[in-house]
């Protein structure tokens, strides 16, 4: 999946698409607003009670006062304490719901994908799309959008305060440094954006190459690959390290300027009230000539200033230097959701899904199946199926051989219309299949895969898919087909978890279980690719009259790899190069002495011998 920056440091446009999730969630996020603002009043009344308590009590020693207004302040820090409890548990709560809903939808979203998207998908990185990314995205309301404007909001509420009830001069003086400031948080910003962008990739690649390595280390350890293996991850890994370590480098140079700032800011407050506060007012008029020279008035410029006053100022100086500090990790914060939430919508902006225009239901399916001038490829202009006709007739089983790469599994595909066909029709039951609702159609259908796929889950969730089927259902269904023994010999029996890919059981094991899922499902047409493994005798046997079992009275359309099942077949079909080449039963094919007859003396002699 390719991987785009915007180059834009904040995408409006991005933020609207994920600000539309608010909506089921709107008074808990204006509750979150108000919050901030009351918060930013309470942060600002602070420092303001503190000169108040230290010129009017503590310099004139009124203790009686000073008691007074101590407890008024530590009331005060207790209900701000309270609001920064609610507001950060609602902002946490908001975020937390908003990325379940998206969650929900992204997961739905990939369900509905063709099966190309995922052939073309590493699933490490739609693995981190839908877990690790969207975490990340509730971090823009819990860390982000709301705790920035928080910030931003006290810091305008603070200085609009300080220069209501101090000396302007002195908060000009204080806040000399702000234009240096705003310019680094200004390329801090530009820069971290695409750091960030580089974190979330390395991240993905990560996840896929551990993801398709842990699940292909039988192949790595067969092969002796292990070294060769742990030489690309070491690779990938330090593109991961220097891809953070560049981010790091940002944060390292930006923290130190905001304290560098912050200090040279306290020091110039103290220099200047110190003087002011001594009534050392003669000594400031060479350290005033700025103001002179810029024409400004210097009537009453000089003034005695309380300790009150430089006090409180400094504390709103600390209290104003607070949230730029913090407003870096706060955008780092912003700033990744929004990296992560642009790759999240770009999966959701996709639309490489099925057409499900079909408006028809089928009922009563007999299960005739009719490829009709059917031409097919996986990619443009390299056509795996080409002009394919055949008929398979109800109830009766159609086997399809070929060598490898004739295109016989593609036949699987097609007819649960997992990927769309380039030209032709297929129809079931004289019913084009494109005018069939997609779920009404594989409602009818049931397919048994070579590589059969067991979820970590139960027996029985693996053979219902948490469907309503009975115990009782499922039972006598493994005791028709001949499975319910082995399954009695397990610890837990049908509540036995086969683990991940179902790997506690053998081959043969995980076949049979693949049959009983397709026959508790009752499908009109069963489609069944059979397996190339190697499995013991007595599994082969019981996978046989499994199969003998379950294609009966049904119509089945078999890749066939065992000839007894060939034999058993209706009708054959032989297909070489996505193409029908021959046509009829096993004695009928014989006496044609063509390519049936040849694939049969290099694949099915010998195991007729066998037999």
């Amino acid at each position: 999946m390719a991987n785009s920056v915007s180059g834009k440091a904040f995408d409006l446009k991005l933020l609207g698409k994920i600000l539309r999730y608010i909506k089921p969630y709107r008074f808990l996020f204006y509750g979150s607003f108000f919050l901030t603002i009351l918060l930013s009043v309470l942060s600002t009344a602070r420092p303001l009670l503190i000169q108040y308590l230290i010129d009017n009590f503590i310099v004139n020693g009124n203790l009686e006062g000073l008691t007074n207004y101590t407890l008024l302040l530590t009331g005060l820090l207790v209900i701000e304490a309270l609001v920064q409890f609610l507001f950060i548990y609602g902002a946490n709560f908001l975020g937390q719901s908003i990325i379940r809903d998206l969650r929900v939808q992204l997961y739905e979203h990939i369900l509905s994908f063709k099966l190309k998207y995922f052939d073309q998908t590493p699933i490490g990185t739609l693995v981190t799309r839908a877990v690790s990314d969207i975490e990340t995205i509730a971090d823009i309301f819990a860390q982000g959008i709301l705790v920035i404007f928080g910030d931003l909001l006290k810091i305008t509420v603070m200085v609009s305060a300080m220069f209501y009830f101090f000396d302007y001069r002195m908060v000009l003086i204080a806040l000399s440094v702000v234009p240096v400031l705003y310019y680094a948080t200004r390329m801090f910003q530009l820069k971290i954006k695409s750091a960030f962008q580089e974190v979330r990739t390395q991240v993905s690649e990560l996840n896929a190459f551990v993801q398709e390595h842990i699940s292909g280390m039988n192949v790595l350890q067969i092969f002796n690959r292990e070294k060769e293996a742990m030489e690309d991850f070491k690779a990938i890994n330090a593109k991961h390290r220097d891809a953070n370590i560049r981010s790091i480098w940002y944060f390292s140079i930006f923290l130190p300027v905001i304290e560098i700032m912050s200090a040279i800011s306290i020091g110039l407050v103290v220099w200047y009230g110190g003087f002011q506060a001594a009534g050392l007012n003669e000594k400031l008029s060479l350290q005033l000539w700025l103001l002179d020279t810029m024409s400004w008035s210097t009537d009453g410029l000089i003034r005695e200033i309380t300790l009150g006053e430089i006090t409180a100022i400094i504390i709103f100086i600390n209290m104003l230097f607070r949230p730029l500090r913090q407003l870096a990790d706060r955008f780092n914060t912003l700033q990744m959701g929004m990296v992560s939430s642009e790759r999240v919508f770009k999966i959701l902006d996709t639309k490489d899904r099925i057409e499900d225009k079909g408006e028809q239901e089928l009922q009563d399916v007999k299960g005739e199946i009719e490829f009709k001038d059917v031409s097919f490829g996986y990619k443009e202009g390299e056509p795996i199926i080409k002009n394919l006709s055949f008929k398979a007739e109800p109830g009766k089983m159609l086997a399809i051989v070929g060598a490898t790469g004739a295109g016989k599994s593609t036949l699987i595909n097609l007819l649960g219309r997992f990927y769309e066909i380039w030209s032709g029709q297929i129809l079931l039951d004289g019913v084009d299949i494109r005018t069939v609702k997609l779920s009404n159609l594989r409602t009818h259908l049931a397919v048994v895969l070579q590589d059969v796929f067991l979820f970590s889950d139960s027996i029985r969730n693996n053979i219902t898919l948490n469907k309503d089927v009975s115990h009782e259902e499922v039972a006598e269904a493994a005791a028709f087909i001949g499975v319910n023994d082995f399954i009695e010999t397990l610890p837990d029996q049908y509540d036995y978890n086969v683990q991940e890919r179902g790997n506690m059981l053998s081959v043969g094991q995980r076949q049979l279980l693949s049959f009983l899922r397709a026959y508790v499902s009752d499908p009109s047409v069963l489609i069944l690719d059979e397996a190339t493994s190697s499995i013991d005798t007595q599994s082969e046997l019981l996978i046989q009259k499994a199969i003998e079992k379950i294609t009966k009275g049904r119509t089945s359309v078999v890749i066939a790899h065992r000839l007894a099942t060939i034999k058993a077949a209706d009708k054959i079909l032989v297909m070489d190069k996505g193409r029908v080449v021959e046509e009829g039963n096993h004695e009928e094919l014989l006496a044609k002495d063509g390519y049936y007859t040849r694939l049969y003396q290099m694949q099915f002699k010998s195991e007729e011998r066998d037999s």
